[in-house]
């Protein structure tokens, strides 16, 4: 087994962030991709997609809330991905209001999404099931 030093444990740190920071930001891709065009819901009158019904990402009427989701680092070895650039206002009513009443957790759903779970584990370089 080959031993690091200092310099290398930090070169190695580096490499990981890098690769984090990759892995958050395939992640937002695939929910910007799951959080485009309309849910299976009612076509309310004035709206271009229909709307989404519970246990949906949320359908995407103006495209802000799609606009919104990117990565960023979050520090050495972190990295975040979700509603981070100009998030748009209705972004937390949205997120938690009880999904009966129009909410959409749609980070919740993220963290289950396999979809989304496949992109981090390519980024990372992370193979097997």
């Amino acid at each position: 087994m080959a031993s690091l030093n200092r310099a290398g444990v930090a070169q190695h740190k580096e490499q990981l962030t890098l690769k984090v920071l990759k892995a958050a930001e395939a992640a937002a891709d695939v929910l910007r991709e799951k959080l485009s065009g309309g849910g299976s819901g009612t076509q309310y009158p004035g709206q271009p997609n229909a709307a989404s019904t519970e246990g949906e990402y949320p359908a995407e009427q103006t495209g802000r809330l799609r606009e919104s989701i990117g990565a960023r680092s979050a520090g050495l070895l972190r990295a975040e991905f979700g509603s981070i650039h100009d998030p748009p206002d209705y972004n937390v009513d949205l997120h938690f209001k009880p999904p009966d009443q129009g909410g959409r957790p749609y980070m919740d759903d993220a963290l289950h999404d396999r979809d989304i779970h496949v992109v981090i584990r390519v980024a990372m370089g992370v193979t097997g099931k």
